[in-house]
């Protein structure tokens, strides 16, 4: 849970004991969810929003509550929920009299049953809660573990921004008119008349900021803030600045955090503020500064997306300006967030191109690149959708992939595929845990030839693969009996249309992600154990399995060896071919689960974050001469310290990778500051050479090593150092301390 950058935040739970009164007013008088819900968003806003800052040109800072209503963790919970740790704490450490603790002691026994996220996880069907049992989820039963939260939805800030609050209005009146259920679409009018109340709330408060102004510059930024905020209750946006004022709010009022094609929704209205001089060029990109630190502030670690350039675009010119004022914005702005992420094509044009590279080589660490020439065409054939609707494609949270205003497809699972090779190795057992964590099945000291044991592997995979898609179908029914998540379902493709919730039906494209971590470990364990055991047969299984065992405790030479198998990420064919055999067998098993549990897709991602090192704490020693506990690869990168036949050996073996089975991969790269700014663009051309030979994504860190090395030794001398971890950036220092090595340990170029 993360704390929100506010100043002065509030002093105690009041809203808190507020809005538990007023969901509980709602339960009693009304059955349907959007009724409960539109009386939660009145109770929650402007309840939560916080004050202008004076750094601020525009307004929208929140709080959000230890109880309130969420969608995800980085909005405070999933649909209804409580931060029972916190509210906690409160209560044992806070002021206040004998009523208020009788209040923070009525959260705590209310809120139990009755938060989204327990609910759904205390009905989730018996078979689900065998396989995944709930009191081992954050330790040695990473195997496999549900994820309860609707995170990514990407709405239609391009209509928002065109048609305004009185647009969809118009619309809702209009299709609420002969409705079945008219209620969905009376409270969804409800909801916009809460957001033109945020409108008049701030207003008063820029009015107040601009009589109190100390220069006339301020006095001009709240006065024109006080005129746009008058005027987006009653009009569509007219400029740039009344734009991204209601798209702003109307976003924390759903509440979500990404920002989508921000080039096609403010492009046109940008370009027509400056060439008719209604702003300046210095005016636009302080406003965009402002609009990049407020998506900071929501501190939402892996997501904050904010998404310029590539295919599908309306106006590419205007969209192509805008994209030089963003790279700008992010190359100043220096914060973790936003997750600035430019998708590029053959057609982008070079100074877009060398904005991007100014930005990255200044250690910003974005934009993230995204290559829409191989995407494209891989995201057609994976999502089954035509060119169009591919074109549309919008990359979220730490690199998942969903179609913008359309799909839905929140990564709701994840299997650690190196755990699971653990559990396979053992006969389903786990060594760690000293428990039965899959089926019983032959150990690989039964198995009479690597064929034999990788296909035990694959059907402890096949396993846990089957049950995180039912979990996945499970988890969408079950949230959507319960919320209609209003602000979200009116621009989303389908749900006004149908006049139902995006999770209750109302979605045209719900899909399913699931999360893979150790993919590359498990490849080079493989190759040790087809090679070792049973090409050279140098060591026997059992060898194997007691080496491992005891952490290569008395079994240095043994782990020799399988140090010195071959590893992926040096271009050799034996162990890059493992890789690809097991990605196949995982996408296709995956893929295969959409038909089974009824969703438009359900494919795999290899994105990671950070969780490469903490689930890794729970996976014991592992045949490619790994030690129990340390790190796995991150994403599609090799293991750490392993990749030793230099950049272009590397970039050949992941472009190998395909990504047309698949709804996201992470590739990382880091490089010296000296190496990237050499004045040959050597590095540029290599980079280059990969996207042009297939390469989908990089997130690129210009770092030197020995400045992560001097970090962790003076913290206090480094705070704004920004590193990538997998898919997200972090500020190097506020890391765990293995998490810092594991990322210093990676292979600098």
């Amino acid at each position: 849970m993360n704390h929100w950058k506010v100043k002065n935040p509030r002093p105690d739970l009041s809203f808190e004991i507020a809005f538990t009164k007023a969901f509980r007013e709602a339960k009693r008088r009304y059955t349907h969810p959007a009724q409960i819900e539109l009386a939660c968003l009145k109770a929650q806003y402007p309840a939560i929003l916080m004050p202008i800052e004076d750094e601020d040109v525009f307004a929208g800072r929140i709080q959000f509550g230890l109880v309130g209503y969420g969608i995800q963790g980085q909005t405070g919970g999933t649909g209804y929920y409580i931060d029972e740790p916190r509210v906690t704490q409160a209560l044992v450490a806070q002021p206040g009299n004998a009523k208020y603790r009788e209040n923070l002691h009525d959260l705590l026994t209310f809120w139990r049953s009755r938060n989204t996220y327990n609910m759904v996880l205390w009905n989730a069907p018996h078979e689900l809660r065998e396989i995944f049992p709930t009191d081992l989820w954050e330790t040695e039963a990473m195997a496999g573990a549900p994820i309860i939260r609707m995170a990514g939805s990407y709405i239609n800030f391009d209509k928002l921004a065109q048609t305004g609050i009185p647009g969809m209005e118009a619309e809702l009146r209009e299709k609420r008119a002969g409705a079945l259920d008219p209620v969905f679409y009376e409270c969804a009018l409800g909801a916009l008349d809460v957001l033109k109340d945020c409108c008049r709330f701030y207003r008063a408060e820029a009015l107040e900021k601009a009589a109190a102004a100390g220069t006339v510059e301020r006095k001009k930024e709240m006065t024109d803030l006080a005129a746009a905020l008058d005027r987006i209750p009653e009009h569509a946006p007219a400029s740039l600045l009344e734009a991204i004022q209601l798209c702003w709010l109307y976003g924390l009022m759903c509440p979500l955090i990404e920002f989508g094609r921000m080039d096609v929704y403010l492009g046109d209205l940008y370009v027509h503020d400056i060439d008719h001089n209604v702003i300046t060029e210095d005016q636009a990109l302080k406003m965009l500064q402002t609009h990049f630190r407020l998506v900071d502030s929501l501190d939402c670690e892996t997501d904050g997306r904010v998404i310029v350039g590539g295919y599908g675009r309306r106006n590419p010119e205007n969209a192509d300006r805008f994209c030089l004022l963003a790279c700008e914005a992010s190359r100043t702005v220096r914060e973790i967030l936003p997750q600035f992420t430019l998708r590029f094509n053959r057609h982008t044009p070079e100074n877009i191109r060398k904005a991007a590279d100014r930005c990255i080589g200044e250690g910003r660490t974005y934009p993230l690149l995204y290559n829409d020439d191989v995407l494209v065409p891989c995201v057609m054939k994976a999502f089954d959708v035509d060119r169009a609707r591919a074109e549309t494609y919008m990359p979220l949270g730490c690199g998942e992939i969903e179609f913008d205003h359309y799909s839905f497809g929140s990564p709701n699972g994840q299997i650690g595929t190196l755990k699971i090779l653990e559990l396979a190795i053992h006969g389903g057992y786990d060594p760690v845990s000293g428990k039965y964590l899959s089926f019983r099945s032959p150990s690989l000291a039964d198995c009479a030839s690597y064929e034999a044991f990788a296909g035990i592997y694959r059907q402890h995979l096949k396993w846990f693969i089957e049950a995180q898609a039912r979990y996945e179908k499970y988890i969408y029914d079950a949230i959507g009996e319960i919320h209609p998540f209003m602000m979200v379902s009116m621009l989303y493709d389908g749900c006004l249309e149908k006049g139902k919730g995006i999770f209750q039906g109302g979605c045209e494209y719900l899909a399913g992600t699931l999360e893979l971590y150790g993919n590359v470990d498990s490849a080079n364990s493989l190759a040790a154990i087809k090679k070792l055991v049973f090409d050279e047969q140098k060591l026997s299984a059992l060898q194997v399995i007691e080496a491992i065992d005891h952490n290569f405790a008395g079994y240095e030479k043994e782990r020799k060896l399988m140090m010195d198998a071959p590893k992926f990420g040096n271009d050799i064919a034996y162990v890059d071919d493992i890789l690809l055999d097991l990605h196949d067998f995982i996408c296709r098993t995956v893929r295969e689960q959409a038909r089974k549990v009824d969703l438009k897709s359900y494919l795999c991602v290899n994105i990671n974050n950070a969780q490469n090192t903490t689930l890794a704490r729970w996976v014991g020693a592992t045949p490619d001469g790994r030690k129990s506990g340390m790190p796995l690869a991150n994403a599609n990168n090799p293991a750490s310290g392993t990749d030793k036949n230099g950049l272009t050996a590397m970039l050949n073996s992941i472009v190998k990778v395909p990504h047309d089975n698949m709804a996201g991969m992470v590739q990382n790269m880091r490089f010296t500051r000296e190496t990237w700014t050499r004045q040959d663009g050597k590095v540029q051309t290599l980079v280059a050479d990969y996207f042009e030979r297939g390469g989908a994504q990089a997130m690129i860190t210009v770092v030197g090593k020995d400045d992560l090395h001097n970090a962790m030794l003076h913290p206090e001398e480094y705070k704004d150092l920004i590193v990538r971890i997998g898919g997200l950036s972090a500020r190097f220092v506020s890391l765990q301390k293995d998490v810092q090595q594991e990322i210093y340990d990676r292979t600098s170029y």
